[in-house]
């Protein structure tokens, strides 16, 4: 009998991308242009046998590199599409390798470089929204890098041409409309790490999480667990609003749609609310993220070339239900 092939889920995420040119550049940019200039500008680096490498802690005092670079990037035309590679720079301790039969670790052979990670993304720019589609690997560069590399590409260091870059994330339950409908909050589970909690925004950090930096200090858990109940379970009586939970939760939603880059940061969000109908609905952050799902060869290394063969009739689809 033949072995089963083992598999193995990769996710990838769906945001617009938006760049917002210099007000003299108006007349003669928009996103789309402004995207093209980006990998004119890659092409002709990469022409030139150089690349551009940013990095995204250079400011930061003892925070350790995270190096970025294009790999690979190829426009296609006639279909609107761009398909593009993305390296981390693994810098500091280095990888061991274990050996199949062995329980034991053997150091990499010593290389003129450096270790990284790369992360495939595909940019659709045949609508209004200019699509990205990207592929979630928690060890190599994510959305908010391929942001931050963009508007290093178009900022007052290089280009010139853009004064602004944004992501913004697709749901299926949005968070517009959950905005628009909530009525009065239920139930809130939210759990993160105490090494997240660090990196969220600061002002997020202080204005809502306050307190538990301190605990964290003190007790070490391994997770923060906020389960809050507004009403009793199993009643029929008209829950009393509670505006102080309600303004938490739509500044909390309104901080997911603006600054996307904290949205990762949590194990679990999900609130249950009710709407202006009376009726009850729930908001989860990670369920409602819109994403394609693919299944791969576990033991694989899926190309670039691979993956979006895998995903286009999909992507194609989300693109033209917008």
């Amino acid at each position: 009998m033949a072995k089963q092939k083992k598999v193995r889920e990769i996710r990838l995420l769906l945001s617009s991308l938006r760049f917002e040119p210099y007000a003299e550049l108006a007349n003669n940019h928009t996103t789309k242009s402004i995207l093209k200039e980006i990998f004119s500008y890659l092409r002709t680096q990469k022409k030139n046998g150089k690349g551009h490498l940013i990095d995204r802690h250079e400011k930061r005092d003892k925070a350790e590199p995270r190096e970025l670079f294009m790999i690979s990037h190829r426009d296609i035309p006639s279909e609107g599409r761009i398909r593009c590679s993305m390296a981390l720079l693994r810098k500091g301790k280095q990888p061991k390798l274990k050996p199949t039969d062995e329980f034991k670790l053997l150091p990499l052979s010593s290389i003129d470089g450096d270790i990284a990670e790369d992360t495939h993304f595909f940019i659709d720019y045949n609508s209004s929204k200019c699509v990205i589609c990207a592929e979630y690997n928690d060890k190599g560069p994510r959305l908010s890098d391929l942001e931050y590399y963009f508007r290093s590409v178009v900022g007052p260091s290089n280009l010139k041409i853009a004064k602004s870059t944004s992501m913004s994330a697709f749901f299926n339950n949005t968070i517009d409309e959950t905005l628009h409908e909530m009525r009065n909050v239920l139930h809130m589970d939210v759990k993160f790490k105490p090494s997240k909690l660090a990196r969220m925004d600061v002002d997020v950090r202080k204005q809502y999480y306050s307190g538990m930096e301190n605990i964290g200090k003190v007790f070490k858990p391994k997770f923060f667990r906020i389960e809050t109940y507004f009403q009793t379970p199993g009643s029929n009586k008209v829950n009393k609003t509670n505006n102080e939970a309600n303004n938490w939760f739509r500044e909390m939603l309104k901080i997911f749609k603006t600054r996307e880059r904290n949205n990762k940061l949590y194990e679990n969000f999900e609130v249950k609310y009710e709407n202006n109908e009376g009726a009850e609905k729930v908001f989860n952050l990670l369920n409602s993220r819109r994403t394609i799902i693919i299944e791969v060869d576990s033991k694989e290394d899926v190309k670039n070339k691979e993956m979006y063969n895998l995903i286009s009739s999909d992507l194609s689809k989300f693109v033209a239900s917008l």
